[in-house]
């Protein structure tokens, strides 16, 4: 019987082959998805697709890239936030002009 705590269908289970010519099941823990973006939904570039215990182990700045909204948004869509904030102070845009989803990004940035 398969011990208690390898049943989880979390876990990825397969039979090998061993040296000694039988069947053996090994398990191997399921790798976490992808950090994804929190506007356009892409892939995050930079930010490592680990088991929080392995990213445990990495440097601060191996965890996510280091600018404003790292790990959090792409760059596309953190550049497309900083525009909005700076016509935003400069008055060529209006609050009411700004997409609601950016809004709060927005908001989040000093000054």
């Amino acid at each position: 019987m398969v011990a208690p705590h390898l049943r989880s269908r979390s876990i990825r289970r397969r039979w090998r082959r061993t040296p000694g010519g039988r069947k053996a099941f090994t398990t191997k823990a399921r790798k976490p998805s992808p950090a994804i973006c929190a506007l356009c939904r892409t892939r995050l570039h930079g930010v490592p697709r680990q088991a929080v215990g392995h990213l445990a182990k990495l440097s601060k700045t191996e965890k996510r890239p280091e600018r404003v909204f790292g790990g959090v948004l792409c760059a596309n869509c953190t550049r497309d936030v900083l525009v909005d904030k700076a016509r935003l102070q400069s008055g060529v845009l209006q609050e009411e002009d700004v997409p609601l989803t950016r809004l709060r990004f927005i908001r989040t940035l000093k000054h």
